[in-house]
């Protein structure tokens, strides 16, 4: 993003949040991304790190496979967007238990009685340097420096205790990566207790938002959820399933656990949708008018999602026929639809991270490349008119 923008964001967070909000996210920015990830793990701790990989898990005792897998699944990245995005072979799914184990708050990640980093507590293998770097970071602003470095030499005394336990906290805590990679990982939480007979605690983050303890509800885990307040906590047996790079299985699960959640009935009529983003401080659509105008051609009824209930989303898009947006979380809630039409929005970052979804769920999917407007979209509505005619007529 363009730093001559950054005023222009600060000003809508100011206006929808407040200063205090304001001040958090810019200490974020400025102390935690910068000093602390860009600073200190990349250019200190990162190569004194031990990190236990994912094929190293499989050589350890803790390791129980339970799912083979013939799927292959979209890059998240720009080079698995469009039909010929480049795909890899998900891997089988399993789970590892490491006993006498350490998880870092506020975020991870899990931490052997030997001070290695567990890598799949937080992130799948292309993205372990990245992700346990944003955890340590996080560890260091919320525990400091000290705590943290004995944490990752084992020699730390905890601020609290678990006997067997699962951490589902995402590196960031909003509606995309919450369902995606916290929520789909009670799927195999339950297979594996439904084999041993105990359901590990899931912790879940400390002052998490109403609609994160909504899903919960709505998925109705089977064992026991329990806050986790920060700091550090030992684990008796942590228990850390495959980190999610979903396969068409998992999503069909998650899409199908909700709505028997939340009680949905599919209805004959189909809505068509248009996910908008006046509530968000990045990627609106800055030409509205005109876009609102190629929209009512179609009959696309605009929604702020902010102001639905997590049921009421997912009813929304169980009953879709078509699904227009700016990339954003929003776009998450296409795993809950049947036989979708999906136009992503896209401004000059370009990711397949709603690709992939759609093509789990066997959507169609179509994007359209639209102008940068600082930090908004600029649409092209004679495009997006050939675009949506092309789809619908």
């Amino acid at each position: 993003m363009d730093l001559s923008s950054t005023p222009r964001r600060a000003l809508r967070k100011l206006r929808m949040d407040g200063l205090g909000e304001l001040l958090t996210e810019g200490w974020d920015t400025l102390y935690v991304d910068a000093l602390l990830y860009r600073g200190m793990y990349q250019n200190i701790l990162l190569e004194h790190l031990d990190i236990v990989t994912r094929d190293e898990l499989r050589e350890l005792p803790g390791y129980v496979e339970y799912e083979e897998t013939d799927a292959r699944v979209k890059y998240k990245g720009r080079d698995g967007l469009g039909d010929d995005g480049e795909r890899f072979n998900a891997v089988n799914r399993f789970i590892y238990e490491e006993s006498d184990a350490l998880f870092l708050g506020p975020v991870g990640p899990g931490i052997t009685s030997d001070g290695e980093v567990i890598s799949e507590s937080v992130a799948p293998p292309p993205l372990v340097e990245r992700r346990v770097g944003v955890c340590l970071a996080q560890s260091i602003d919320e525990n400091g420096v000290r705590r943290t470095l004995n944490a990752l030499s084992g020699e730390v005394t905890p601020d609290r205790s678990f006997d067997t336990a699962a951490f589902v906290v995402p590196p960031w805590p909003n509606y995309y990566h919450w369902t995606m990679e916290s929520l789909l990982r009670v799927r195999l939480l339950e297979i594996h207790g439904e084999v041993t007979g105990t359901y590990p605690t899931l912790i879940v983050p400390r002052d998490r938002s109403s609609w994160v303890d909504e899903t919960l509800s709505l998925l109705d885990y089977a064992g026991p959820v329990a806050g986790f307040n920060g700091g550090i906590a030992a684990v008796d047996t942590l228990v850390v399933p495959t980190y999610p790079d979903p396969t068409p299985a998992e999503c069909r699960w998650l899409r199908d656990r909700m709505r028997t959640g939340a009680g949905i009935d599919i209805t004959e009529s189909r809505e068509r949708v248009f996910v908008a983003r006046d509530d968000a401080t990045v990627r609106r659509i800055s030409n509205r008018d005109a876009v609102e105008r190629v929209l009512n051609q179609y009959d696309i009824d605009s929604y702020l999602l902010g102001e639905l209930s997590v049921r009421e989303q997912v009813e929304l898009f169980s009953n879709a026929e078509l699904v227009v947006a700016p990339h954003g979380a929003g776009l998450t809630n296409i795993l809950y639809g049947d036989d979708l039409t999906v136009v992503e929005l896209f401004g000059d970052k370009l990711v397949a991270t709603f690709d992939r979804i759609a093509e789990n769920m066997d959507h169609t999917y179509q994007y359209l490349e639209c102008g940068q407007d600082g930090v908004d979209i600029h649409v092209n509505p004679d495009l997006l008119n050939q675009k949506l005619s092309d789809l619908l007529q």
